[in-house]
């Protein structure tokens, strides 16, 4: 270790002794190697205050890793955010759906298609069944009407919505009605505005 006094790193190399006297014997390489600018040492430079403080900061990275992996995680049902108020009362569906099987029969009863009447007559029945819903929908609910009127034949129809919403405090009600003529879709959508 006299080199350290000397001010020179001592490396792994300079420290340990040959086992072997035939190790000894042998031709040794050059210390450096030339490639071009390059150079190339086979001697480690290592310093006892860099090992130690290697070894300190690999302590720590085990430590804050080991923390990291023992967070608990629960597993909790959706909530609405604490922020988002809650219906008081929710919309009565039967009472929706007992006003459009008393209305539709004394609105349409046997009622001929007629092409040319039938956008305003979907339009009259969508705004009176609206009035008729808003007044059993709760507070801050809105309601939504869509209706489909068609010439009823040897045709098959399917009407299909998809919507995005509250399952808590939204819902919905479709009726359909027909006579020997024509066919009436009706729903009803009934909303929680926040």
């Amino acid at each position: 270790m006299a080199s350290k006094a000397e001010g020179k790193r001592a490396s792994v190399a300079s420290v340990r002794e040959p086992v072997d006297k035939d190790i000894q014997k042998m031709p040794l390489m050059k210390s450096k190697l030339q490639l071009g600018n390059v150079s190339i040492s086979n001697q480690a430079s290592w310093s006892f205050t860099g090992l130690l403080a290697a070894q300190r900061m690999t302590k720590n990275l085990k430590e804050r890793r080991a923390l990291k992996g023992t967070k608990k995680i629960d597993i909790v049902t959706p909530q609405p955010p604490s922020f988002a108020s809650r219906p008081s009362e929710k919309v009565q569906v039967t009472a929706i759906k007992q006003i459009l099987e008393g209305y539709l029969p004394g609105k349409i009863g046997e009622m001929a298609y007629d092409t040319a009447l039938a956008p305003s007559l979907a339009k009259e029945i969508s705004e009176e069944v609206k009035g008729l819903v808003k007044r059993v929908l709760p507070a801050r609910y809105k309601a939504l009407c869509i209706v489909n009127l068609g010439k009823r034949e040897q045709e098959d129809i399917i009407v299909v919505s998809r919507c995005l919403w509250d399952p808590y405090s939204d819902s919905y009600v479709a009726h359909v009605y027909q006579n020997s003529s024509l066919f009436c879709v009706v729903s009803v959508y009934a909303v929680y505005f926040e």
